[in-house]
């Protein structure tokens, strides 16, 4: 049986942190460890989390100042045990089916172990009461590639399961100024090793109006939120894709989609071959032909 330690970043969770608990820690098939980091809370979390660290041998838990979302996983990461089989990020609202973290580990064992692997999937989106439920319909029909990675994240963190491998390559390899956690795992798995997609959900991936990062399900609110939130991604794919030149280099300072997508504002003929390039491409063909008009403006 594989072992899992599963990392939770929680910040004033109180009101649904138990129902996920409960959820990853009667997971089949595997061994779980569950390290959870608060994230500055003002509420009751930490107290509850006390308690349910008292009660089960399985979970550890410790406090840190408030760093969001990212630099709170960052931080577990750093925490983490060198002796799991696995890891896994998690959430702290959502709920888990029982096979969730099974089925990952069976799909992930059918790769070498030796190299970088990345297991990632899809979620059931529910209401907060999770009485509505709608399987979340962004299409994913390329492969998940370096090249993909470049312009947009298709791992959820909240699904995401990784080897030790990956653990100890991003560990040793974060920046100070640091970009979502998920996203770097993608980014860094789909260079040096495999990402695995599951096209299958197995968990509910809960909405309501204090999600830290959010997903709009339905077309139209998703090209809202992509519109409320354009101002944030300006110069955002070059500067992350300076960041991730720098934090590996010397080995990745050939790659030729990392350097047109890192200094195609500074040269003419590297932003048509970006514009151009049929290896750096989003998902969604509507998505990759917005993504390449803002190519054009220098905007990304």
């Amino acid at each position: 049986m594989k072992s899992i330690q599963v990392m939770l970043s929680a910040y004033n969770g109180c009101l649904y942190l138990s129902q996920q608990i409960e959820s990853i820690l009667v997971q089949e098939n595997v061994e779980v460890s569950l390290l959870i980091r608060d994230d500055g809370s003002t509420d009751q979390t930490m107290k509850l989390l006390q308690t349910y660290e008292k009660r089960y041998p399985n979970i550890s838990v410790y406090a840190g100042s408030n760093r969001g979302a990212a630099g709170s996983f960052y931080d577990l990461l750093q925490n983490a045990g060198r002796s799991f089989d696995y890891y896994a990020f998690a959430d702290q609202d959502d709920i888990w089916f029982p096979d969730k973290l099974s089925a990952a580990v069976a799909m992930l064992e059918t790769e070498s172990d030796r190299m970088p692997l990345l297991y990632a999937g899809k979620v059931i989106c529910a209401s907060k009461d999770l009485k509505k439920r709608e399987a979340f319909s962004y299409r994913t029909d390329r492969k998940p590639d370096f090249g993909n990675a470049l312009l947009e994240n298709i791992c959820m963190g909240c699904t995401q399961v990784f080897n030790r491998p990956l653990l100890i390559l991003v560990r040793e390899h974060l920046m100070q100024r640091t970009v979502m956690h998920d996203w770097w795992m993608y980014l860094t798995a789909a260079y040096f090793g495999k990402v695995i997609y599951d096209q299958h959900a197995y968990m509910l991936y809960r909405q309501h109006d204090k999600n830290v990062v959010g997903m709009k399900n339905q077309w139209g609110k998703r090209w809202r939120n992509r519109i409320r939130h354009f101002s944030q991604m300006k110069h955002k794919l070059s500067d992350q894709a300076e960041l991730f030149r720098m934090a590996y280099a010397p080995i990745v300072k050939d790659d030729v989609r990392l350097r047109l997508l890192c200094e195609y504002r500074r040269h003419v003929m590297l932003k048509l071959k970006l514009i151009f390039s049929k290896s750096i491409y989003r998902q969604n063909r509507l998505d990759d032909i917005v993504c390449r008009l803002l190519f054009i403006i220098s905007y990304l």
